[in-house]
């Protein structure tokens, strides 16, 4: 689990990575820290040896990663993908989950996934391109076409966007937000 200073001192050598000439004020916008903590987080990482400084000119610096540098900013960034992975693998167990119990509790009605086409569609996408859900995802429909597409007697939705959930109850649909299913 990274820390809020081990977060900072990651996103100032990723940044420090792709802009090598960057200076101690664009480090302090990039990563939402005052220039006095920029300055401490940036002398730490000196001192543990992932970050050098060189000197251009008298009041030019350059920031170098050490090869250490470089082996903590690829380590950091595997771990993350790798938590990131496992989390997106709950998160799709849990929609089949949700799926298959809102399925067994309306067997004559069809399942169907509505909202904006964001990432939370293209993780409902990636689910049921991967298994045997009997589902469907519904994106970038207007309400009104969706609507007029479905009976409220013929389909149970799941939503992630309130103001949906909102409209289509008043309309009669039943809905459950994902959004809880999934406990985000």
């Amino acid at each position: 689990m990274l820390t809020e200073h081990t977060s900072k001192e990651f996103s100032i050598l990723s940044y420090i990575d792709q802009n090598s000439d960057a200076t101690q004020r664009q480090l302090s916008e990039h990563v939402g820290v005052s220039l006095g903590t920029i300055n401490i987080l940036v002398k730490r990482l000196v001192k543990k040896g992932l970050l050098k400084i060189e000197r251009m000119q008298p009041n030019s610096i350059r920031y170098f990663l050490t090869p250490s540098g470089l082996a903590n900013k690829l380590e950091r960034t595997y771990g993350y993908i790798v938590r990131m992975y496992r989390e997106l693998l709950v998160y799709q167990q849990q929609i089949a989950v949700a799926v298959s119990i809102i399925q067994k509790a309306n067997p004559r009605k069809k399942v169907c996934f509505y909202g904006p086409n964001d990432e939370i569609s293209q993780l409902i996408e990636a689910v049921l391109d991967t298994t045997e859900l009997p589902a469907e995802l519904y994106k970038e429909h207007s309400l009104s076409t969706f609507t007029q597409m479905f009976s409220p007697s013929d389909i149970v939705l799941l939503v992630w966007n309130m103001e949906d959930e909102t409209a289509l109850k008043e309309r009669g649909f039943i809905c459950e937000n994902l959004l809880s299913v999934l406990h985000v």
